[in-house]
């Protein structure tokens, strides 16, 4: 006995598409964004030529959403963009993720499965009376979404120590992994950790400095919540709120921060409050710190005011009314005035006395 394959008749082709790209990147990535990216990777494994203006037309985009496919995709690195004479049609390289992650992730990863090197349970109960190492371990369990079981506490301790990594630290390098890279893989979290210290990260500071230098979208999120105060990490909402402020409406960083500037007038300011605000620069077209210095409310219009006025300026003036019917009538407005003031009516040929 023995087994065989049926043979197609017709190689329609297959495009495979690795793993860590569906696990790691995709979930995160705007549905657009990931159309771009497997069309192109399926023209890039069948050899075939392509530019951007031919990906616009197959799957019915806009070309400005391709252009902004590949640049999102080059910020997270996993492409590489070599410039030709067309400005729009560059050359596009797929990094292969297995041999990206080798390089810039499993490096970093240092005996974790050595369980020697955790601490024990008596420095673990120690470090618990810590409160800025107990608050951390309830928002890393509030990202998690579970409570945290022993030897991970272990191990986030153990990481504090080696990596002379501060706890509010440790907790953005939990946000950064299970928020932004929606990766809860202790492992990668570990590299996220060790890849930091590497660099020299020992505050949050050091920390938005190195993520700029990398463009990472993390170090806005972090310039927002150091600018609004907050001594948290910032929810998925709040991110999602942050992004439509960069991607949808386009504001720079200098803007988002100069509508920032009044939290401190605010007992309890929340991005909601900045949202609206923010919003309402877009719909007026605000784009720059000139734009706001430049604004100006209209004022009220003035009332128009006829030059040459006379006590009959209210009535029609006609060449076909007489002298005694324009008489009639002031005299006929003149009582009105006088019945609503309460005032006697003189008879026709009084003198005033």
């Amino acid at each position: 006995m023995y087994f065989i394959l049926q043979e197609m008749q017709k190689d329609l082709g297959d495009t495979p598409i690795e793993n860590i790209f569906i696990n790691d990147y995709m979930p995160q990535a705007d549905g657009t964004y990931v159309k771009v990216y497997l069309m192109g990777y399926k023209y890039a494994k069948d050899r075939q030529d392509f530019n951007n203006e031919t990906l616009s037309k197959n799957l019915k985009l806009p070309l400005t959403d391709v252009l902004n496919a590949w640049n999102y995709w080059e910020n997270e690195g996993i492409i590489i963009k070599h410039e030709t004479d067309d400005e729009y049609n560059y050359i596009v390289e797929f990094v292969n993720l297995k041999q990206y992650y080798v390089d810039n992730v499993y490096k970093h990863i240092r005996n974790v499965n050595d369980k020697n090197n955790y601490v024990d349970n008596e420095q673990l109960i120690s470090t618990a009376k810590n409160p800025e190492i107990k608050t951390m371990m309830e928002e890393i369990e509030d990202m998690l979404g579970r409570p945290l079981k022993i030897n991970e506490k272990q191990k986030i301790v153990t990481w504090l120590n080696k990596y002379k990594t501060k706890p509010n630290v440790m907790t953005q390098a939990f946000s950064y992994s299970v928020n932004n890279k929606k990766v809860k893989r202790f492992s990668y979290i570990e590299s996220v950790v060790s890849a930091w210290y590497d660099a020299g990260v020992v505050d949050l500071d050091t920390m938005v400095e190195y993520l700029e230098k990398r463009n990472d979208r993390f170090s806005a999120y972090s310039r927002i919540s150091k600018a609004l105060g907050f001594n948290r990490t910032l929810t998925e909402a709040e991110m999602r709120t942050i992004d439509r402020w960069i991607d949808e409406w386009d504001f720079s960083m200098e803007m988002i921060l100069k509508c920032l500037d009044n939290s401190t007038k605010i007992n309890n300011p929340n991005l909601n409050y900045f949202d609206k605000i923010l919003s309402e620069w877009y719909k007026n077209g605000f784009k720059t710190i000139d734009d706001l210095k430049n604004d100006k409310k209209p004022g009220k219009p003035k009332k128009e005011t006829s030059k040459n006025k006379n006590k009959f300026h209210n009535f029609i003036q006609s060449d076909g009314i007489s002298g005694d019917e324009l008489e009639k009538i002031a005299r006929e407005r003149f009582e009105k005035k006088l019945n609503k003031l309460g005032l006697a009516i003189p008879e026709e040929g009084d003198d005033n006395e």
